[in-house]
């Protein structure tokens, strides 16, 4: 099967409190974040260079209001972001397998489906 996953595209931890959270991983654990008052979240990019296409990449560690969450979840979640190679296949992938998808959004900084995993942990499926 050719993989759906091209790399993990960012984690994201939501908290009622996303400046002190920041502010505690600075302190405890040295990442430096930077404010996006469009998103209302702290982030921190970690580049790398992909193996087979030499490109630059970046995962992004963010931390953002609670009220950003997925909308269908409730109570306290942190998400795992997967960049794919297309969201498309990727979907009708899952759809034979009879996973529910819970939502799908298209924005400027590319094509976005919330999954879940058996656990009923958050999965962000993401096309450049």
């Amino acid at each position: 099967m050719k993989p759906l996953v091209a790399h993990v595209g960012g984690i994201f931890i939501y908290s009622e409190n996303p400046k002190e959270l920041a502010d505690w991983y600075t302190k405890h654990l040295g990442i430096q974040y930077e404010y996006t008052s469009e998103f209302k979240a702290y982030y921190a990019s970690f580049f790398y260079l992909e193996t087979a296409s030499k490109q630059k990449r970046y995962v992004a560690w963010s931390i953002l209001h609670t009220d950003k969450r997925p909308t269908y979840k409730e109570g306290k979640v942190f998400t795992v972001n997967y960049r794919v190679h297309s969201l498309d296949d990727t979907l009708a992938h899952l759809r034979s397998l009879n996973v529910p998808i819970k939502g799908q959004e298209d924005h400027d900084e590319g094509r976005f489906a919330w999954i879940d995993d058996p656990e009923g942990n958050t999965i962000e499926l993401w096309q450049e």
